[in-house]
């Protein structure tokens, strides 16, 4: 009798397992509305980041696989830091599950892939990690001074800066600020990261 009810249990149990299977995948197969596939992609990124990674969802389309999404995210790591790091992922959800696609490592280590000549800057980590890239002597000093981490920096785009009685468009301007200091430095660069000036 005890091997008939140690073979009964063993039967409920495969049978649990097989029905909790079947349900995953099917559950995993059925369409998600567009909110809950943003939702489900960014709690994603948001635990697979380290804190304080900014997930901005830059679009978001119906699939070519039905009842799933395309979606791009832009990643941003360290994005106050003289060097932030900035990826694109994509996903087909809920085809793919939570499986991305690297679509650009645009920077990394402050280092910005695909910088050449004929290369626009877009996105503003990549203009902060090219103004500190670049070994500009008073941004190198400002940064010794105040110590890496008590380095705050941004970057805009600006549509038209007069700089040494020259007019220049669409440029960027990186801001490096301290909480140690009252003290700004500000560098001046073109669309495609070429140094204008720095004060």
């Amino acid at each position: 009798m005890n091997l008939l009810l140690k073979a009964l249990i063993i039967a409920v149990v495969v049978i649990a397992v097989v029905a909790a299977v079947t349900f995953t995948v099917q559950g995993s197969s059925q369409p998600v509305t567009r909110s809950e596939a943003v939702a489900n992609v960014t709690s994603f990124l948001l635990r697979s980041n380290p804190p304080g990674t900014q997930i901005n969802i830059t679009s978001i389309t119906p699939s070519q696989y039905s009842g799933s999404w395309s979606i791009v995210a832009g990643v941003v790591q360290n994005a106050t830091s003289p060097c932030p790091s900035y990826y694109v992922y994509s996903f087909d959800y809920p085809q793919y599950g939570l499986v991305y696609r690297l679509d650009n490592n645009y920077t990394s280590n402050c280092i910005i892939n695909g910088l050449n000549s004929s290369y626009v800057i877009g996105y503003y980590p990549v203009a902060v990690a090219r103004s500190y890239s670049l070994h500009i002597p008073v941004v190198m000093n400002f940064v010794n001074k105040y110590g890496y981490g008590n380095v705050t920096v941004r970057a805009q785009r600006v549509a038209s800066q007069d700089i040494g009685g020259k007019n220049y468009t669409g440029i960027w301007v990186a801001y490096y600020t301290s909480s140690l200091s009252t003290e700004t430095v500000q560098v001046y660069m073109q669309s495609n990261g070429t140094l204008i000036t720095a004060t």
